[in-house]
């Protein structure tokens, strides 16, 4: 089976991250494509900065990607209210996926719904973890402690999905208690 390239978003990459995912990318995916956007959010927080440069040195099937148009960028930027740095990660993984036939995994609502625009291969960090656990690389109860370390760290996903995602693999849904933890002040861009 050969393996497709994927283009991460940067909250994905934080969360996949914070459960000691990111290694694991490689049994899903051939590279990992990091857009500049994102790579510059990574590097512009202290708390990432070097955690991230120590990654792409270490895992070679994560590299640089900025092979994409401007153009597209412009296109996905029509009618939205907030331009600049604001969802620039997002635009620049899928403008880079279209152009390089890759999946896209991006958390993000307003970037999932582009990324559907555009009939491109769509992923997130439940999928990915999902992925894992069908792969073996993780059980069901420590794919269920990868979200409680999420909720924990403020990463914003879907949490009734989640849930359903637990339920589906036989694993107890986060309980009230853990979903209504108060979550860490780092928080996913």
């Amino acid at each position: 089976m050969q393996l497709r390239e994927a283009v991460l978003d940067t909250s994905c990459v934080i969360a996949l991250d914070a459960v000691g995912a990111l290694p694991l990318l490689s049994f899903l995916f051939s590279l990992v494509l990091l857009p500049k956007a994102v790579r510059e959010e990574l590097f512009r927080r202290r708390e990432t900065e070097d955690r991230f440069g120590i990654l792409l040195r270490e895992l070679a099937f994560i590299v640089p990607c900025d092979d994409y148009d401007q153009a597209e960028l412009d296109i996905l930027f029509t009618g939205r209210s907030v331009r600049g740095t604001k969802d620039r990660g997002e635009a620049e993984s899928i403008a880079q996926a279209s152009k390089k036939g890759a999946s896209v995994i991006i958390d993000d609502m307003w970037g999932r719904k582009q990324a559907r625009r555009h009939g491109l291969d769509l992923g997130g960090s439940i999928t990915i973890l999902r992925a894992f656990y069908d792969l073996r690389l993780r059980s069901g109860p420590e794919l269920r402690a990868n979200f409680v370390v999420l909720r924990q760290r403020g990463i914003r996903l879907p949490w009734k999905t989640v849930n359903a995602t637990l339920q589906a693999i036989g694993q107890e849904p986060l309980t009230a208690n853990e979903l209504a933890q108060s979550p860490a002040t780092r928080r996913t861009p």
